[in-house]
């Protein structure tokens, strides 16, 4: 149970750097990824996306890839999807990338 508290008490930190860290954001008219906690999203092209400050792998299959962050669930879609690179809080998605779903909205289709 202590480590539950541990862990909670420093997301509620990080949660209030970031929120301190919003207007100073602004002022230096920075984009919110500067304070790394904004998920950003890299493409390459149609067959490779970066995906950096995720939080977690909710579904992976070939055609479809789901990651949790911040603001909610971004979705992934095509075919022959695989995952490289992965190290914490950060991806690569490779293979015939259709679609890209950001939290609440469809955002990039291509076909």
């Amino acid at each position: 149970m202590r480590g539950m508290r541990k862990r909670r008490r420093a997301g509620a930190a990080r949660s209030e750097e970031k929120r301190r860290a919003r207007p100073v954001l602004e002022a230096l008219a920075l984009p919110e990824d500067a304070a790394g906690g904004a998920v950003r999203l890299i493409a390459l092209g149609s067959s490779r996306l970066m995906v950096e400050n995720h939080a977690g792998l909710a579904e992976v299959t070939g055609t479809r890839v789901r990651l949790v962050t911040p603001e909610g669930m971004l979705a992934v879609s095509g075919e022959g999807l695989r995952l490289t690179d992965v190290r914490r809080g950060a991806l690569c998605i490779t293979g015939a990338i259709r679609e890209i779903e950001l939290p609440g909205r469809r955002e990039a289709r291509y076909d």
